[in-house]
């Protein structure tokens, strides 16, 4: 017989049909109602076929008979993984369940079992009986079709050695399978009990199961399957005890009950209905699909999408999916996810977690560049701290996300990036503060309703190689530690990487991804999951995010490049300033707390004097001719200004002194006593600084870079 197979993807068949068919074939139209979405008129067209073409045999497969126009109903076999909404089975596709309902046959409509109901207060378990053997292997294999072993197993128990889990005893779901129980029940009951107080220990009196299904859920829901239960309870009445035992604390543990007949203890019945015609065949074929290895998908596969389309990806989402992306898979196919939302106020992971191990940079990237994907800057920025500059972040440092990229953090780096997060903390405390909201959370959902807000991103600051870090950079630690405090309401998110745990910070960190000798894992509290990172991540950091930068302009740095890396600075860049001012302008001064810089002014309040210290070659003549020629051009002339570069003996009378020195003991006392301004460019040796010891350790041995005095901040002195 041959057998011509109407898909969704391929209906070409249907106008061979239309043209003549072959007499004695048949005509499969499999899953009618993604056949029917792609051809408006395949209702017609099987109509005409089946008025007039000769021998045509037409099979329908649907979920129910009343998917189908009734014309066409005569022709359908309800087919088993149409019921569950599927085409063909695969384990990432099919196990998306979520333990409140599955279907298993029809009776007019399509017929559902609740496998859940409210006890009053609290989401319990439903203990259920089934009436016909059908009806009992229907929900069993729907449920394991739909369910990830990780949210489902069950513990099948047999009075006698017979066919009554034929085939369903293959699937990775099973917990473990008992024979024979009527004649020996010891020990079922045993792994009943043990099983029941495991449970209950590691759930323990705060929550209970069913309230609790989120990214850490710790136990699958455990379905104790019986047949032949009278014959059991013929043999051993106390067995029901143990059942009992079991089913009273069903919210706490996930165990709960399908009997074979009824009984007082399941008191919920599985309707009596037609189940699927082929469920006798797939019970035997996809237990065996569920143990095979699936292809792990790669990232584009992994969250969904053909490609980056920031009209689809960048789109707002609802607050619940809003910073949750998947990160990989586990060993079942299932995403496994990053979310870095509060736990406690957002039902996510984080605010803050850690990944641990030696080979870090894929996981990172997975992680990154999903949030990146699913995430407009305006959502979400970045911070990029690479501690020993092993180009952990390299390609990242690309998006348009990207406000900083520290690779290889010098003290003099470190100090500034202290104050720029201080900055950014302050920064975002004032905006809420401003717009009258407690969090940035608050502040988004107004923005997102119409307020004329600007953008408040949530910040993410990734540092690798955290434990090396906070011991060679102390002062790092206290800024992170307010940020582990108050991150979930200022929206800033701590993401640390090593190849050791971050001690210092352990308190607030709330997920962990760590490499083991068998692969990645996640653990959120006592939960943990495997998982496999895609395959393709080199190619993907590679193109993404030079694919975000084309469609979204870079935003200010958290930080400008510090100024001794600066080209060239001359005066003409700096603007003038009035006479009245008694300023001139100098050079730049570095603003890490305000992510800038600002022009430095050498300022003559009444009678204030200043001075220029360095080194031999430090650039302190330059700098001289730099303030001669700024003076000149703000006041006409010199006049009233004492310039003398090198020592100076006696004490002039013009009204404002500027000397310089290679030592703070060179200027005269006079001088250090009304000090307006001093620049303290690099010294011979860092303990003759009279600004700070360890930034002048620090500071880069460039000419004409150095400290402002009064604020302990690098300047940058401009060429006249």
């Amino acid at each position: 017989m041959t057998v011509y197979r109407i898909s969704p993807s391929d209906q070409s068949v249907l106008a061979w049909f239309e043209r003549g068919g072959e007499p004695g074939a048949t005509l499969l139209v499999d899953d009618w109602k993604l056949c029917a979405a792609s051809d408006p008129g395949l209702a017609e067209s099987l109509r005409w076929i089946v008025a007039t073409v000769r021998d045509v045999r037409v099979v329908i497969t649907a979920g129910t008979p009343d998917e189908v126009p009734a014309h066409l109903r005569s022709f359908v076999r309800t087919d088993f993984l149409a019921l569950h909404g599927l085409s063909a089975f695969t384990k990432a596709a099919a196990w998306k369940g979520d333990w409140s309902r599955v279907p298993i046959g029809h009776d007019g409509g399509p017929v559902s079992v609740g496998l859940t109901h409210y006890d009053g207060q609290y989401r319990t378990g439903s203990h259920l009986h089934a009436t016909t053997p059908d009806t009992f292997r229907s929900l069993v294999l729907g449920l394991m079709t739909t369910h990830s072993p990780k949210l489902f197993q069950a513990m099948l128990i047999d009075a006698r050695d017979t066919d009554a889990f034929d085939g369903l005893d293959k699937a990775p779901h099973v917990h473990s399978h008992f024979h024979e129980v009527a004649a020996n029940p010891e020990p079922v009951t045993t792994m009943l009990l043990a099983e029941s107080e495991r449970r209950l220990e590691v759930v323990g009196n705060t929550w209970t199961i069913f309230d609790h299904r989120g990214l850490d859920q710790v136990l699958p829901q455990l379905l104790v399957c019986v047949t032949g239960l009278e014959e059991i309870l013929a043999e051993h009445p106390d067995f029901a005890t143990t059942l009992a035992t079991v089913a009273e604390d069903v919210g706490k543990s996930g165990m709960q009950l399908l009997l074979d007949s009824p009984h007082p203890l399941a008191p919920h019945e599985v309707p009596a209905c037609t189940v699927p015609a082929n469920l006798g065949e797939v019970a035997k074929s996809l237990p065996e699909l569920m143990v095979r290895a699936e292809p792990v998908p790669d990232f584009f596969a992994l969250h969904g999408i053909a490609d980056f389309d920031r009209q689809r990806t960048w789109r707002r989402r609802p607050a619940r999916e809003q910073l949750r992306v998947t990160a990989g898979t586990d060993e079942h196919g299932q995403p496994v996810l990053l979310d870095l939302k509060s736990a406690s106020l957002q039902d996510g992971m984080g605010p803050h977690g850690e990944v641990v191990g030696p080979h870090r940079q894929d996981l990172l990237r997975a992680l990154l560049l999903g949030q990146m994907l699913w995430h407009p800057p305006d959502d979400l920025q970045l911070v990029l701290v690479d501690f020993a500059g092993t180009g952990v972040f390299a390609g990242l440092d690309k998006a348009p996300h990207v406000r900083g990229h520290f690779r290889g953090l010098v003290p003099a780096t470190a100090d500034r990036l202290v104050e720029a997060l201080k900055g950014e903390h302050e920064r975002r405390l004032a905006v809420l503060v401003a717009a009258e909201h407690r969090t940035t959370w608050d502040y988004r959902a107004a923005r997102d309703q119409g307020a004329p807000l600007d953008p408040l991103p949530e910040l993410l600051i990734c540092v690798d190689g955290a434990p090396e870090l906070l011991r060679a950079h102390p002062e790092l630690l206290e800024v992170l530690q307010e940020f582990g405090r108050l991150g979930r309401t200022y929206g800033q998110h701590l993401l640390l990487s090593g190849t050791t745990h971050t001690e210092d910070l352990r308190s607030v960190l709330t997920y962990r991804f760590e490499h083991t000798p068998k692969g990645w894992t996640r653990r959120i509290s006592r939960s943990v999951e495997n998982l496999v990172l895609p395959p393709d991540l080199d190619d993907r950091t590679r193109s993404l995010p030079h694919a975000m930068q084309k469609v979204e302009p870079l935003h200010d740095p958290l930080l400008p490049p510090p100024l001794h890396e600066w080209s060239k600075l001359t005066l003409d860049e700096l603007g003038t300033i009035s006479p009245e001012h008694n300023a001139v302008p100098l050079g730049l001064r570095d603003n890490p707390f305000e992510h800038s810089v600002e022009v430095f002014h050498a300022t003559f309040g009444q009678g204030g004097h200043g001075a220029i210290v360095g080194k031999p070659g430090s650039g302190r003549t330059t700098a001289m001719r730099t303030l001669t020629e700024s003076i000149t051009r703000t006041f006409g002339s010199t006049e009233n200004f004492r310039l003398e570069d090198g020592p100076l003996y006696g004490r002039p009378g013009e009204r404002h002194v500027v000397v310089t020195a290679s030592t703070w003991a060179e200027v005269p006392q006079f001088i250090r006593d009304d000090l307006a301004w001093g620049v303290e460019l690099k010294l011979a040796d860092p303990s003759w600084s009279a600004v700070d010891e360890r930034r002048q350790a620090n500071l880069p041995d460039r000419p004409g870079t150095g400290l402002c005095v009064r604020v302990k901040r690098q300047v940058r002195i401009a060429t006249s």
